[in-house]
């Protein structure tokens, strides 16, 4: 009865994977944005910028990218700005995402997500603080073409819902702030 069983659920298993596959003439097309209305106040956060002092360091490498808005479920697409950083402290790598630079935003690598520009040049974005587990709220200053300036670096505000099993991230925020970085 156990083999008759196991006869049965794989035939129906190759039966289903077999009415999948998709026939020789079907051509797979990316889906095209329905609206798409670009922000060039993002175009001067763009760039290769980097902050030494001693043995300290910080880099980041900032992308704008054309995607699918995240908030609405139309189709539209927005720019968003997506990055990697490596963290230096006293001559030992803490924390490092640059080996993920040139992946998008679909592929779920980047570090540094940012959805916006306030008035006054502000670039909110979050970053992962990959030595700690957590994701902080990192606000940026656009200060000439040559300089940019991490201003804070926050936790989000409220309560959080942990799974059992999960780790539950340090809030402590490793990263340098009130620095100001340089363009590379």
């Amino acid at each position: 009865m156990k083999n008759l069983f196991l006869i049965i659920l794989l035939l129906f298993t190759s039966h289903f994977a077999k009415s999948q596959q998709l026939s020789p003439n079907v051509t797979i097309t990316p889906m095209e944005c329905s609206s798409y209305i670009p922000n060039p106040l993002m175009d001067k956060f763009v760039g290769h910028w980097k902050w030494i002092s001693g043995n300290n360091s910080f880099e980041m490498i900032l992308k704008k990218e054309k995607t699918f808005n995240i908030i609405k479920d139309d189709h539209s697409c927005v720019d968003y700005i997506i990055g990697f950083h490596q963290y230096i402290k006293n001559g030992v790598i803490i924390e490092n995402s640059l080996q993920h630079q040139n992946t998008n935003f679909s592929q779920k690598l980047k570090s540094i997500f940012g959805a916006g520009v306030i008035p006054g040049d502000i670039l909110w974005a979050g970053i992962d603080n990959l030595s700690t587990g957590n994701n902080v709220k990192m606000e940026v200053e656009y200060i000439d073409s040559n300089h940019i300036k991490i201003i804070s670096l926050k936790n989000d505000q409220g309560t959080k819902v942990y799974f059992p099993g999960e780790t539950i991230p340090s809030s402590e925020i490793t990263l340098p702030q009130n620095i100001i970085l340089t363009k590379q």
